[in-house]
C-alpha cells in the first residue's frame, strides 16, 4: 500500500488519522471529519461562521476527501480561525 505524504498544513492545522476517518483540526477544534457513508464517502463541515457554512460534500475516497478538505481549509484559513476562536472554551 502506497501512502502519500501531503504538504505540511499551516500551523494550528493538524489531521487526526483513525482506520476508516480522517478529522481536519484547528487549534484542537475538529473542523471538516471524512469518513464512510453508505456505499462512498462524505465530508462534512463541522463549523460556521463568516464565509463557512456547514454541509455535506461527497468525496470519491478517504484520500480525495482529505485533499479537498485541505484545499478548502487553505482558501478559508483566516475565516476558519476566526469562528473556531468566537466558540465556547471546551470544558
Amino acid at each position: 500500500m502506497i501512502t502519500r505524504v501531503s504538504a505540511p498544513l499551516p500551523e494550528g492545522f493538524s489531521w487526526q488519522v483513525e482506520n476508516q476517518r480522517r478529522t481536519l483540526v484547528c487549534q484542537g477544534r475538529p473542523i471538516v471529519e471524512i469518513g464512510p457513508e453508505r456505499q462512498g464517502w462524505m465530508a462534512r463541515i463541522l463549523v460556521s461562521g463568516k464565509g463557512i457554512s456547514q454541509e455535506q460534500v461527497a468525496v470519491r475516497s478517504l484520500e480525495a476527501g482529505a485533499a479537498w478538505a485541505t484545499r478548502w481549509m487553505l482558501e478559508r484559513q483566516s475565516a476558519l480561525i476566526r469562528a473556531v476562536a468566537e466558540l465556547p472554551p471546551v470544558s
